[in-house]
């Protein structure tokens, strides 16, 4: 078996002194990444082990092997791809460096029953027997997920619009968070699916069936 690490830019600063519910949180996270991306393979051939690095910025304290990925926000249209790799010093290792366009929260936007099904008990009230309401939501119907800008935001507002749970005995709109809600939507989502939408997840699993051929 051949194991590819996966350094994806998302997690708790380790500077921060993070709370247990926020490192829980993740952990949570980064094996969503793990079961995301291993369900594009044979595990007894390849494994991904996906690693959150919080910030593109440690990366520098990380010496990767050549067999390692780095999985980072855009934060901007694919056009400025180029920008960010030589902003970033990553010029060295171009050919290993993916992109979450604009954003991660983008690949959830673009599945929107998956978020349906994620929330489905939390769904308001004039909501439950309705379906596909998520994904003729204005802020995202016949839009391409990767020119959405800040997918992050928008998530959110979708989630309030739509969503609601109980908090201390009162109703309250559902909050986006990308360590508290983000992992439960990532494991959710078909890696098929992400790679006919985004030209950068096609090329990473691409990338990763070349490594472990190599190997």
């Amino acid at each position: 078996m051949v194991i590819i690490k996966l350094f994806f830019e998302g997690g708790a600063n380790p500077n921060s002194h993070p709370s247990v519910e926020t490192m829980d949180n993740t952990s949570k996270l980064r094996e969503s990444f793990n079961q995301l991306f291993n369900s594009a393979f044979d595990n007894e051939i390849v494994r991904i082990e996906a690693q959150p690095i919080y910030s593109v910025t440690n990366i520098k304290n990380i010496k990767l092997r050549v067999s390692d990925i780095l999985l980072v926000d855009l934060d901007a249209p694919k056009t400025e791809k180029c920008k960010r790799i030589k902003d970033n010093n990553l010029t060295d290792i171009q050919d290993r460096v993916f992109f979450m366009i604009q954003e991660m929260e983008a690949w959830i936007l673009s599945q929107p029953d998956k978020i349906e099904i994620c929330f489905v008990n939390l769904k308001n009230n004039s909501l439950i027997q309705q379906e596909n309401f998520v994904q003729n939501d204005n802020h995202i119907k016949d839009k391409n997920p990767e020119d959405i800008q800040e997918p992050n935001k928008v998530l959110g507002i979708i989630l309030q619009r739509y969503f609601s749970e109980e908090k201390r005995e009162k109703i309250k709109k559902l909050k986006y968070g990308k360590l508290k809600i983000a992992p439960d939507l990532i494991k959710l989502l078909d890696i098929n699916q992400l790679r006919k939408t985004f030209d950068e997840v096609d090329s990473l699993i691409i990338k990763v069936t070349e490594i472990a051929k190599q190997q």
